[in-house]
């Protein structure tokens, strides 16, 4: 069994009723779910929109592979419509999932790139990390969580939603 998190991202669309549907989904094909974050508003990162992103994150023990799980979130992404930009820039998308963390593993291959690489620069990811797992060491960093939230630089805007959740 291994340890997992999962970011969830959405500006497009319905993105209260996206993150839902991902959520039930991977509920039903991940694992166990452990944990789940408050749903964040958040600004774009890396890219200029008119459009906020709702952000969350999960926690899973799973009995999937790393690459089982990719293709899982890859398969909700596109379910949910998006379109992969074949451009380095970032964009707007209805769906956005990414594999965090795959219990301690550290992998810099072109195709997983994990822990992901930008987490400790991120808001959108840290603040829900905190909020579900203090604790938990970042292996490419040897930092918890609540220390990279501590130093990260990033000053964009989030804030915890009152209105929505999953639970």
């Amino acid at each position: 069994m291994a340890i997992i998190f999962i970011g969830l991202g959405s500006n497009e669309g319905d993105s209260f009723q996206i993150l839902s549907d991902a959520y039930l989904d991977l509920k039903k094909n991940v694992g166990y779910l452990i944990a789940s974050s408050s749903i964040y508003e958040s600004s774009p990162w890396g890219f200029e929109s008119e459009n906020s992103f709702l952000n969350a994150v999960l926690k899973f023990e799973t009995n999937h592979t790393v690459e089982e799980i990719m293709n899982i979130l890859q398969y909700l992404e596109s379910k949910a419509g998006r379109k992969r930009n074949e451009s380095e820039n970032y964009t707007d998308r209805t769906l956005d999932l990414d594999l965090l963390y795959y219990d301690n593993l550290i992998s810099d291959e072109e195709e997983l790139t994990i822990p992901h690489p930008r987490i400790s620069e991120r808001l959108f990811v840290l603040n829900p990390m905190v909020e579900i797992d203090a604790e938990w060491i970042d292996a490419r960093h040897n930092k918890s969580i609540k220390q990279l939230l501590e130093e990260t630089t990033d000053s964009s805007f989030i804030e915890k939603s009152s209105k929505i959740n999953f639970n």
